[in-house]
């Protein structure tokens, strides 16, 4: 048992015994026993020497590995906190571009013409229901803010919509691409009306045009203001084809509305100096404008 745990620990062991022999043999120089211990230092610090330098560097490498290990492990500490610091500079960045990109939203709303005509009211889109049967969006003002049914809502490219239920902090929006919406229409260079009116896809329909007026594809679309809903000369969109079917006491064309409607964010709900006429109308169970 004792020859196994000596052959485990045996340079452990020899070191100890040759530090010890060498201590013994300094204080019997010190003393000054003889020239025996002379030639026994000698020859023992010949046999030891190799031993102490193999530790030295032992210890030298250990010490150096340690210190390196523990240089890495700060280091790498530092390295995951710059990360992170990097990590939030981007999202804050990312926070500013967005900031930016609704702010010049906003300003753009802000500067339309109907912001100096009528009293408005930002909103934000919060949900959309785009079917194939209605298409609608819900914006994060309601009655508490004075939006009423039937209010006009526009955005800085054009005509979105209006709205058709009220809650007290959110209003549900009836886009003019529904199929039972309809608001009354103007072409701009023929100065003729018609009727706009939602269908399945993300056009309109322009209805009850005359068969001897000379629509184009390009024409501009504005709201003729009757009806009493929307104000005169809103943009609705251009034509994008004509329709003339034999047989037909009118033509249609179909517009493609100005508003990309699949990415609206912002909305102004006109709130006050609608055109004069009566408040709503009647039509269909979502209100019409005849």
């Amino acid at each position: 048992m004792l020859f196994r745990v000596f052959l485990r620990y045996r340079r452990t062991v020899i070191l100890s015994v040759a530090l010890l022999v060498s201590f013994l043999l300094l204080t019997l120089q010190a003393r000054q026993e003889g020239p025996l211990v002379g030639l026994v230092e000698r020859g023992l610090v010949l046999t030891v020497t190799p031993f102490l330098k193999l530790y030295g560097s032992v210890t030298g490498t250990a010490s150096r590995l340690w210190t390196n290990y523990v240089d890495l492990r700060q280091v790498r500490a530092e390295n995951l906190r710059l990360q992170e610091e990097a990590a939030a500079l981007r999202e804050e960045v990312r926070r500013m571009e967005e900031a930016g990109v609704e702010n010049a939203r906003l300003r753009r709303l802000l500067d339309l013409p109907a912001a100096r005509a009528f009293d408005l009211v930002t909103a934000q889109i919060i949900a959309k229901d785009t079917t194939n049967w209605f298409k609608t969006i819900l914006v994060n003002k309601g009655a508490s803010a004075g939006l009423e049914r039937n209010s006009p809502v526009i955005a800085a490219e054009g005509l979105v919509g209006r709205v058709v239920e009220v809650m007290p902090g959110t209003a549900k929006v009836q886009l003019l691409t529904d199929p039972v919406s309809s608001v009354g229409a103007l072409l701009q260079e023929q100065r003729v009306t018609g009727l706009v009116t939602g269908d399945q896809g993300q056009t309109a329909t322009l209805k009850y045009l005359p068969l001897l007026a000379e629509v184009r594809v390009g024409d501009v679309v504005l709201t003729s203001g009757m009806g009493g809903v929307f104000p005169k000369g809103i943009l609705i969109g251009t034509v994008s084809a004509v329709h003339r079917r034999s047989g037909a006491l009118f033509q249609e064309a179909t517009v493609q509305p100005s508003v990309d409607l699949a990415r609206l964010e912002e909305v102004l709900v006109i709130t006050g100096g609608r055109a004069p006429g009566p408040a709503g109308g009647a039509g269909t169970r979502r209100g019409r404008e005849g």
